[in-house]
């Protein structure tokens, strides 16, 4: 029945956190004689706990263990079906579903089931519009067209549809067919034990119906706070007007709590505006094609030993381009991963004729941006732990586990050397993409000031002065520069 999901775990999580569930029920209402479906009802918590005596319960589930304990809740008929299958493949229905539109659902659906890539090709095909990788998305999706018009619903969700760009199709949906009342942002430790790959998480409630530009959402931003969501409930009255999510559907929705605490006071530009954002090169096989300096290793090995010797720290213009005439060349090489601001790579990469052929030709490798390679500019690791951080490389190759910025004007590489290295811009992406993935379309919606010639001026003079004295010992100066241009 599972064939396309390439895990058993069902990325399912049963909601035992009581203030998750009470805030949820709560949200939900009185359901008294109400038709509900719950299209993941997993060990009841929800249905078993609801305000009133709903009309009907039509409760689904993909797990069939779910099914083995009489959870004794009156007028609940139970279907054991996959919900998101249920609609890309109509015709491999082996059970189903009554044709009900539905008053309300409240929900907790898998994050992140792992789909194979022939059954993301099969919902593109049925669903071109959808984001084919992330299930929760499908389920919010999907359940919302069982509802009538006017509807309520309830979900607990990621928070990763308010500003990624792959949900995108998400909030537009939202915008069209599920007008919010209510989002609530949480840590995901709310969840007690469960540990996902997801830092926070969302309760988002509202009912079937367009947004409106005087529509109000209750926004409720508990990230940082430790207060019962029910309370919350009651004394946050943040309230997010329709406008705003209507003109910034493309870009991302930010919580009002943190736009202001990282607001910038002057004129800004995006990063893109300013520099371009460009990931560097896969070589299909990094064993044959990727190098280390022999006498001084990474921490993580991938590739093999070379003699540093060897490496050609200087290729002409016709050998960057085209490759090094020789049966083995190596030029250096930037990796993912953390670098110290200045630091010299000790990795390499193959750049003779033979292996520039390879990297045109091989169907696994990526030869990608390259009228970037050897160019000034600054590498950003792709996935970080925490904040951003950006070191200097010049006359080397980059890989795609990097973001290469390199500035539009020369005149703005030291001051973002200085800007993407401080806990700021951190506070920016963060209002753009919250995870830990900086990927290049994320860092180029980065919001950045624009300076003066005086101020780059001056942001070339702190990095020069790093150069000699060592990046920690300047951190007065750069910190002052940064809260003088904010």
């Amino acid at each position: 029945m599972h064939e396309h999901i390439t895990d058993n775990s069902f990325q399912g999580f049963f909601t035992d956190a009581h203030d998750l569930r009470n805030t949820m029920i709560s949200l939900l209402g009185d359901v008294s004689n109400q038709n509900i479906i719950e299209p993941c009802f997993g060990e009841g918590a929800f249905i078993k706990n609801l305000i009133g005596k709903p009309k009907n319960i039509d409760a689904i589930d993909i797990d069939e263990k779910h099914f083995l304990n009489d959870l004794k809740i009156h007028n609940c008929n139970y279907f054991h079906a996959d919900f998101i299958d249920y609609f890309v493949q109509p015709k491999n229905r082996k059970t189903v579903l009554p044709d009900t539109k539905y008053d309300s659902t409240i929900c907790n659906p898998p994050y992140g089931l792992k789909f194979s890539q022939e059954y993301r090709k099969l919902i593109k095909k049925a669903f071109p519009n959808v984001y084919a990788k992330e299930s929760y998305a499908l389920f919010f999706y999907f359940t919302l067209q069982k509802l009538k018009k006017g509807g309520r619903y309830v979900f607990i969700i990621p928070d990763t549809f308010l500003t990624s760009t792959n949900l995108r199709f998400m909030r537009h949906f939202i915008l069209e067919s599920a007008k919010p009342s209510h989002i609530i942002q949480f840590k995901s430790k709310r969840f007690g034990s469960v540990n996902f790959g997801y830092g926070n998480m969302c309760i988002i409630a509202g009912n079937v119906d367009t947004l409106s530009a005087d529509s109000e959402v209750s926004w409720i931003d508990a990230v940082d706070s430790n207060k019962p969501l029910l309370q919350l409930l009651e004394t946050d009255h943040t309230i997010v007007r329709g406008d705003y999510f209507i003109n910034n559907a493309d870009k991302a929705w930010v919580s009002p709590k943190l736009f202001e605490s990282i607001k910038i006071s002057r004129e800004t530009v995006t990063l893109g505006e300013i520099a371009e954002c460009k990931t560097g090169i896969y070589t299909g096989d990094n064993q044959r094609f990727c190098g280390y300096d022999s006498e001084n290793p990474p921490k993580r090995i991938n590739g093999h030993p070379v003699d540093w010797s060897l490496v050609n720290i200087t290729p002409t213009e016709l050998e960057k381009e085209h490759g090094i005439d020789s049966d083995i060349a190596y030029v250096p090489f930037v990796r993912g991963g953390h670098r110290n601001i200045f630091e010299a790579t000790n990795s390499c990469i193959r750049w003779d004729h033979e292996a520039v052929a390879y990297y045109y030709e091989d169907k696994k490798a990526r030869l990608q941006n390259k009228d970037f390679y050897f160019k000034k500019g600054l590498a950003i690791p792709m996935v970080t732990s925490g904040r951003l951080t950006a070191s200097e490389m010049e006359n080397c190759i980059f890989d795609q586990g990097v973001v290469g910025v390199f500035a539009k004007r020369a005149g703005y590489h030291d001051f973002l050397l200085i800007y993407l290295n401080h806990p700021f811009a951190t506070e920016q992406k963060s209002l753009v993409s919250p995870g830990a993935n900086n990927s290049a379309n994320y860092l180029k919606r980065i919001n950045v000031p624009k300076l003066s010639e005086a101020e780059l001026l001056e942001a070339s003079k702190i990095v020069e002065l790093a150069k000699v004295q060592g990046w920690e010992k300047t951190e007065d100066e750069r910190n002052d520069f940064i809260s003088s241009v904010f």
